[in-house]
């Protein structure tokens, strides 16, 4: 076959560069590159058939440099299997030629030859796979780390527009930040990217010691109610939301807000999101002043059992949503209006404040809101 061998290994080469898309847009390199990558493995087919080496050295580089190039591992394989094609028609060619090789003997050969491809497919799996794998986690160790950083609040504007860029994500548009609480590092929400993916939601996200942290894009804020659904579902433990915001640099506010949620979570919903209220996040950005005020405000009401107390601001805010209604406000906590009017007495008594002064009121609804937004084990 020696004869007849460069050219064999032009028509392999052409066969890759004309059949396999991979390999006619460059991207595996050009007619050259692809030539001596054949040349080799050829080589190391009719080393091991003749006994001069053992080992596929060849094959797991060509494994391993597909899996940096991209190649897709279905492109790899029928690339190998054009490659045997070729070796097992020139092998059948030179057999025939005079003197012809006993058929015995080609009959030995192909036992060889079928044993060889299923060792040479198993190495170059085998060293693909494993180089994909260590692409991936790279890959994954850079996205977490730059995601990490566009969570930061020392992030300037410029190193966010070029991390928005390298994670595809936009400068403007609509998204929610994500905190899952963890254990010792384990992932509270496995596979979550590919479940937000298939409801049209992309995601960054990062394992920190503490929790799993994630940007979620939108793309519309109608997309919200859909992205807290899938939450909810694979939530393994508690997960706090942020309110929806439209700026990316907004992120670490953002991330500020859902960690929030999620130390005060004490809700049966796994997934709490912050609401986003003027009151609300006016408390939030001043926490330990909200803090003071409210144990200055709400005094001895702080001081009553837990089941007490939840039921009197409970109440209140109940009050206030309903507009300052009475009724309403029985209505919506299913009780009478007149024990509803009770309650609030009773909040003005502990508090020795009016609601209906409107200053004294707005202290009280203000404590309140720092209260249940902030959490419970940092107000006492």
């Amino acid at each position: 076959m020696a004869p007849g061998l460069p050219a064999m290994l032009d028509r392999m080469t052409d066969r890759r560069m004309v059949e396999l898309p991979m390999y006619s847009s460059g991207a595996a390199g050009d007619r050259a590159e692809v030539r001596k990558l054949v040349e080799a493995n050829v080589q190391e087919v009719f080393d091991r058939l003749t006994g001069r080496r053992a080992d596929l050295t060849a094959a797991e580089h060509s494994g391993r440099l597909r899996a940096q190039q991209g190649l897709a591992l279905a492109d790899l394989l029928t690339s190998f299997r054009l490659g045997y094609d070729e070796v097992w028609e020139a092998m059948i060619v030179a057999a025939r030629l005079p003197p012809a090789i006993p058929a015995d003997d080609v009959v030995d050969l192909s036992h060889l030859m079928f044993r060889l491809h299923n060792r040479v497919g198993d190495a170059l799996i085998h060293a693909y796979r494993e180089e994909a794998q260590h692409i991936l986690l790279s890959r994954e160790r850079e996205r977490a780390a730059l995601v990490n950083v566009l969570l930061s609040d020392t992030t300037g504007v410029g190193t966010v527009v070029d991390i928005a860029g390298m994670l595809r994500l936009p400068m403007d548009g609509t998204f929610v930040v994500v905190a899952a609480a963890t254990h010792l590092g384990q992932d509270p929400l496995p596979r979550i990217d590919s479940y937000l993916s298939a409801v049209d939601v992309p995601s960054v996200w990062h394992l920190r010691q503490d929790a799993l942290v994630g940007l979620l894009s939108l793309g519309h804020a109608a997309r919200n109610a859909t992205a807290l659904d899938v939450l909810a579902r694979h939530a393994s433990g508690p997960v706090g939301v942020s309110p929806v915001f439209e700026l990316l640099r907004r992120a670490p506010w953002a991330l500020g807000l859902a960690e929030l949620v999620l130390r005060r979570h004490g809700g049966t919903d796994p997934v709490e999101q912050f609401r986003d209220t003027p009151m609300n996040v006016l408390v939030a950005s001043a926490p330990g002043a909200a803090q003071d005020a409210a144990r200055t405000v709400l005094g001895g009401l702080l001081d009553l059992p837990a089941e007490r107390r939840d039921m009197l601001l409970g109440t209140l805010i109940a009050w206030v949503e309903a507009g300052g209604s009475a009724p309403a406000t029985g209505r919506s906590l299913r009780c009478h209006q007149n024990t509803v009017r009770h309650r609030l007495r009773r909040i003005e008594l502990i508090t020795g404040r009016s609601l209906t002064h409107p200053g004294e009121c707005a202290e009280i609804v203000a404590a309140c809101h720092a209260w249940t937004q902030l959490p419970r084990q940092t107000a006492s």
